[in-house]
C-alpha cells in the first residue's frame, strides 16, 4: 500500500470516528485554508471562537472573512510555544 493509500485511509478512520462522536468534519481537497476560515467565521456567529494556526494566510483571510456582527474570533499562534518546547 502507498503512502497516499495510508493517509488517505488515516483520514476516513479518523473522519467517521469523529463524525460518531457528534463533531462536524470538512474534508479539503486541496489548500485548506479558506475552509478553516470559514468553519471559524460560521462558528462565530454562535459564540466566541479561536482559530489556532501557524499560517499568516490564515490571519489574513481571517480579516477578510470575519463580519463585524460575530461574536468574537481570535486567532492564537503555537509557533513560539513549539520552538521553546524543542530547544536544548
Amino acid at each position: 500500500m502507498s503512502r497516499g493509500e495510508n493517509k488517505a485511509d488515516m483520514i476516513a478512520l479518523l473522519s467517521t470516528a469523529l463524525t460518531e462522536r457528534g463533531c462536524h468534519i470538512i474534508q479539503s481537497p486541496g489548500d485548506a485554508d479558506v475552509d478553516i476560515v470559514n468553519a471559524t467565521v460560521e462558528r462565530s456567529r454562535l459564540c466566541t471562537t479561536m482559530l489556532v494556526g501557524e499560517d499568516t494566510d490564515l490571519l489574513i483571510l481571517l480579516l477578510h472573512y470575519s463580519r463585524r456582527d460575530n461574536e468574537a474570533i481570535y486567532f492564537r499562534s503555537d509557533a513560539n510555544k513549539q520552538s521553546k518546547d524543542h530547544s536544548v
